[in-house]
């Protein structure tokens, strides 16, 4: 039987507020904004969401899309009656992150440093770096082989 996957479509990441993570993906990152993809999502009488997403009957959500090349991420913005709203932690069952590749490691750090509330930890042996984002992020820079450190 032939496989039927053929690769990864884009990730999405759920975030506490939605115009502060579209305005780091696009002015920090410089991913562009996909325009037909934004949406909303609802079900005000229904259980819709519940039977395909698995969410609270009464949920409701923002949606918006961004690419970098190839790359396509969703970020998504929930409003639930039983939402958890404190972010997972890396070793939590569910966390995530965005992972970039970066050419120089002090000015990249310079430009996710000076958005307001973003937590820079210390770079392991390899030199990659993670960065908590005030939206729920967690963020990790790889340098590139020959990366300026």
């Amino acid at each position: 039987m032939s496989n039927p996957f053929q690769g990864v479509n884009h990730v999405g990441y759920v975030v506490n507020d939605l115009d502060q993570a579209e305005r780091f993906v696009t002015d920090v990152l410089g991913f562009e904004v996909v325009t037909g993809r934004i949406g909303e999502l609802g079900d005000p009488e229904g259980d819709l969401l519940t039977r395909r997403l698995g969410v609270h009957p009464r949920a409701t959500g923002t949606f918006r899309f961004y690419r970098s090349g190839e790359v396509l991420i969703e970020f998504l913005q929930w409003q639930s009656p039983d939402q958890v709203t404190d972010p997972a932690r890396n070793s939590d069952v569910s966390g995530r992150h965005l992972a970039v590749s970066v050419t120089d490691v002090p000015a990249a750090l310079a430009r996710i440093g000076a958005f307001p509330g973003t937590v820079i930890r210390e770079p392991n042996e390899r030199g990659y770096i993670y960065a908590t984002l005030p939206f729920g992020l967690e963020l990790q820079l790889i340098p590139v082989e020959g990366a300026s450190r």
